[in-house]
């Protein structure tokens, strides 16, 4: 389309048909609707990064995220979106846990994934307790040119030069890996000839090979072989696997970055110099692989203490001076990266063959709050089994730190009541504690801190207890879900299969526009532009939430979803002639109101007759000009004629409806979703069960959403009536047509020759069809069907009619608007709302009422594409042909 731009999946601004018979029908080529977190959310990055989501927006493309399908799951991030005030939830667990999110995005569960809103206080969620050091940008440096490698064979150099490697520079994609690589082999790598050989479990070792593949080697398959071990007199045997790299350029980068060359102990190595110089989560990537070789894992000291982890090193006793310096090095950097450790001890001395070996060990300091530290910015890398016990670890360690501040404050309460005069019987009285333990309080029988009840888990059960999946995700209950208020939220989608970060996208079933005619003129409007807006601003409910002309019960929201504009009708919120000028005459025969859950039905019920939020306005229009004269007259439509346009969708109904089946399709055809190249396009099979089911429950969507906006055409009706002191009647207050922008409608069309019935998914896009199609309303069937094209409060709109060339072109398709070329983050630093608005009403006679100054900025004209542009590109296409320019007198918004 003319306006096409990226989207979930399938382009906004993109049309797409399949066969009805043995295509399929997705919902995510109808259209999303995003699901978000506030802006200070922090997002995972690859490498152990965190950033806060508001600012993924400068490099987003550039970027990882982290996706829980296992330890190393990662995704490049195609899609960014912000949205203006939007309610946010604070969700909270018992291991304080904390989110702020909107009320449909969905948190994994051990049933799968749920929306807030059907989540309750005590419910499970999946969290993942390793959360990486704040992203910052390194500073950029050279670590290795060719003057490293002057006397190496040239061909060694060429290699690696034609690999991205000579020079390599802190700031590369293949640096952050080989610190990885590097930092493991220390530790439990050697070197023999030209070959790397790097020793682990086989799925850790998959890690090793991808990260030696990513930086432009061969890494070899995974060998395992049976080796007997003496230790301390004692015999046994295990199984040994291990990968190497054979490349000769792969063991020197590996030797000039800091791994030991030839057996350790008898090695001069220290912790390599140029880490001094690189971002805290750059030297967490090579600790945290070293660790992952050499520090033990997370083990009970006592019921419900930890030990602390340590690390051992041996050193012959000529390079004991290296060997201090070594563990001194890790030691060091470890306290600046906030994790504290113990003294450095020398263990023992021991004769070996290399002659006498010094053992030296450190540990990291076991307080609680130290250890979450460590665990959940550091942690283990390469090796699953430890990152696991870490996960573990730090779920215990704050939820046993959260019921002992509970308890502190208990403590501390008790005796401010004691001293306030309040008798100890009572004080016992107020708290659901044990009695012994606010005595201690009162008389002073307990040093420092309280410690956890006798009933709070021990360690080991605790683990007992819990699963952490291969994504190294643990369970937590929800303790506490508030409202925070309105704020900008932020979502971004990614690549990866799993897709599972990102509180997924769902379908809006029918987004629309309609537009009504009336007899008036601009002169007859001038002057009662504060009044109108001011009236229409009252009457027609706006905003995020609830609230609507009519509150419906769950019988009047069944007979929407199946009879659609028919109910209005019925009920006296429209006339014959509403009907004859609207799409399908406003009602989908294919609804089906018992495919639509009872959750969406309570959503549906409130908001009957409202706007909504984001860019869906009710704006006052005046027509400036006429570019075909004969179709205007058609349409009702003359220069200095006032018309009414009207955008707005189906609302959290629409929403719920297609979220519910997009679970469902992904749950029951997950083998379709296997073979796509985006999972964003999951569909059920055309004739499925599924793909039936879907189909009726969109339609019933669609007929909610002309019934929405036929209640808000009847309330303007009505405020007109009141502004002008005439009826409605009187002022030819009536419909030129209604037509739905994001759908997926059952259609006939010509497919090489052959007639063929398809589904036609229009994602951002509207239809357009030419003269002569039988589903047009009889007043415009011999001159194509009216297209309305909204632009910005500032800059106005069209009416196109269907062009002759959309058939063969488009399958009867073009634009639905002028997109934006601003994020609404921008925006709000560029454009500040009381001046937008003041600005409109003074140089342009534009009079606009919203529900915050933050909304105008977000929709201001600057933001957005021109739509003269895309309707020009439009009419030259032949797929819809320019007929008026409207250009706005009053405009509400949400």
């Amino acid at each position: 389309m003319p306006d096409g731009h990226q989207g979930y999946g399938f382009p906004v601004g993109g049309v797409g048909a399949t066969d009805t018979e043995n295509g399929c029908i997705s919902p995510g080529s109808v259209g999303y609707d995003i699901n978000c977190l506030s802006g200070d959310s922090e997002v995972l990055l690859e490498f152990g990064r965190r950033r806060p989501i508001r600012e993924l927006w400068r490099d987003f493309e550039e970027q990882r995220a982290v996706v829980a399908a296992d330890e190393d799951a990662r995704s490049r991030i195609r899609l960014f979106t912000e949205e203006g005030d939007k309610t946010v939830y604070e969700v909270r667990t018992n291991a304080g846990d904390e989110i702020e999110a909107t009320a449909d995005h969905p948190f994994s569960t051990p049933e799968g994934m749920r929306t807030l809103d059907s989540l309750e206080v005590g419910e499970t969620v999946r969290t993942r307790p390793f959360v990486g050091l704040p992203d910052e940008d390194p500073p950029e440096f050279v670590v290795l040119d060719e003057d490293d490698f002057a006397g190496e064979d040239p061909q060694l150099v060429r290699g690696l030069k034609d690999r991205g490697l000579l020079p390599l520079k802190s700031t590369d994609d293949a640096f952050n890996r080989l610190l990885k690589l590097v930092g493991f082999h220390t530790g439990d790598g050697s070197f023999s000839g030209n070959q790397s050989w790097f020793y682990g479990s086989p799925e850790d070792l998959e890690s090793i090979r991808a990260d030696i593949e990513a930086v432009g080697y061969t890494a070899s398959r995974i060998y395992e072989r049976d080796r007997e071990h003496e230790i301390d007199g004692n015999r046994f045997e295990r199984t040994e696997y291990s990968t190497r790299g054979s490349a000769k350029g792969f063991k020197q980068l590996l030797v000039r970055l800091g791994a030991p060359d030839g057996r350790k102990t008898e090695s001069a190595f220290t912790v390599p110099d140029y880490l001094d110089r690189l971002a805290d989560w750059q030297k967490a990537l090579y600790f945290s692989a070293f660790f992952g070789a050499e520090m033990s894992a997370p083990a009970a000291m006592a019921a419900k203490n930890l030990y602390c982890p340590s690390v051992s090193h041996n050193r012959v006793a000529d390079l004991e001076e290296h060997g201090e310096a070594f563990v001194r090095g890790l030691m060091r950097h470890l306290n600046e990266l906030g994790v504290r450790t113990n003294a450095l001890e020398e263990v023992e001395r021991t004769e070996t063959t290399a002659g006498e070996t010094v053992r030296f060990r450190f540990g990291v300091q076991n307080d609680s709050e130290n250890l979450v530290r460590f665990f959940s910015r550091i942690g283990y890398r390469y090796n699953r089994q430890k990152a696991k016990r870490a996960a573990l670890a730090t779920a215990y360690l704050r939820r046993k730190e959260r019921v002992i501040e509970e308890r502190a404050r208990i403590a501390e309460e008790a005796r401010a009541l004691a001293d306030g005069g309040v008798a100890p019987k009572e004080i016992k009285a107020r708290f659901d504690v044990n009695e012994r333990f606010v005595e201690r309080s009162l008389y002073g029988g307990r040093e420092g801190r309280p410690r956890p009840p006798a009933d709070f888990p021990d360690y080991e059960a605790f683990c007992s207890q819990r699963t952490v999946r291969d994504d190294l995700t643990v369970e937590a209950e929800i303790e506490t879900i508030r409202e925070k208020g309105r704020k900008t939220v932020y979502d971004i989608g990614v690549t990866h299969d799993a897709h599972n970060f990102v509180a997924n996208g769902f379908v809006v079933s029918n987004c629309g526009v309609r537009m009504m005619k009336t007899n008036l003129t601009y002169a007859e409007l001038e002057g009662k532009e504060e009044e109108l807006v001011d009236s229409l601003f009252a009457n027609v409910p706006s905003g995020l939430g609830g609230g609507g002309i009519v509150q419906g019960d769950v019988d009047a929201v069944e007979g929407v979803l199946d009879r659609g504009v028919d109910w209005a009708l019925e009920h006296g919120h429209a006339v014959e002639d509403d009907l004859a000028h609207c799409e399908d005459e406003g009602r989908r025969p294919d609804a089906d109101s018992d495919a639509v859950s009872q959750k969406a039905k309570d959503r549906g019920k409130n908001q009957l007759g409202s706007l909504g939020s984001g860019n869906h306005f009710l704006e006052v229009q005046r027509v400036t000009d006429v570019f075909r004269e004969d179709v205007a007259g058609e349409f009702g439509l003359e220069e200095d004629q006032i018309v009414v346009l009207i955008h707005c969708g189906s609302r959290g109904l629409g929403h719920q409806v297609c979220s519910d089946y997009l679970r469902k399709i992904e749950k029951e055809h997950g083998d379709l979703l296997e073979s796509l190249p985006d999972k964003e396009l999951a569909a059920a099979p055309a004739g499925s069960r599924l793909a039936e089911e879907y189909y009726g429950a969109m339609c019933a969507a669609i007929n909610f959403a002309w019934v929405n906006r036929q209640l808000i055409m009847h309330r303007t009706r009505r405020v007109f009536e009141r502004v002008f002191g005439r009826d409605w009647e009187a002022m030819e207050m009536d419909l030129l047509y209604d037509v739905a922008h994001n759908i997926a409608k059952k259609e006939v069309h010509d497919v090489g020759g052959e007639e063929r019935e398809l589904y036609v998914h229009r994602k951002g896009a509207t239809r357009a069809f030419p003269a002569g199609r039988p589903e047009l309303p009889s007043a415009y069937r011999d001159v194509g069907q009216p297209v309305i094209i909204p632009g910005s409060m500032g800059a106005g709109s069209y009416v196109l009619r269907g062009g002759e060339r959309s058939l063969e072109q488009t399958f009867g398709s073009t634009a639905h608007g002028a997109g934006r070329t601003m994020s609404r983050t921008q925006a709000k630093q560029e454009y500040w709302g009381e001046t937008v608005r003041d600005e409109l009403r003074d140089q342009q006679k534009i009079y606009v009422k919203a529900q915050s100054g933050a909304t105008v900025a977000e929709e201001a004209p600057g933001v957005y594409k021109d739509v003269d542009e895309v309707v020009r590109v439009s009419d030259e296409l032949g797929i819809g042909d320019k007929v008026a320019r409207t250009f706005p007198v009053c405009n509400i918004k949400g």
